[in-house]
């Protein structure tokens, strides 16, 4: 009786390629411009909104304060993304 055939494993590494995506473009933001309305000014203000057609938007100092964690939030939620990114990247160089 013949023994059974040897069989070999062999492991072949095989590194995958990188995958093709352009950095987006640098993001430009908006100018934006603020009023402050106060008690000795609200005449003022609001007769130059008629004037110019425009509208006003309230925000307590709260809001305001809540407007700018939540860019801090978004801004370190991007920061991490970038990380993870460039470490998924480094496995193709």
């Amino acid at each position: 009786m013949e023994p059974p055939p040897k069989i070999i494993t062999e492991t072949e590494y095989i590194k995958p390629s990188k995958p093709i995506v352009p950095t987006p473009p640098q993001l430009t933001m908006r100018e934006i411009e603020f009023i402050i309305v106060t008690p000795e000014n609200v005449d003022e203000v609001f007769e130059k909104l008629k004037s110019e057609d425009k509208a006003i938007f309230g925000v307590t100092d709260k809001g305001y304060g809540d407007i700018a964690l939540n860019l801090a939030d978004l801004r370190a939620y991007i920061q991490q993304q970038k990380k993870i990114i460039g470490i998924y990247e480094s496995q193709y160089d």
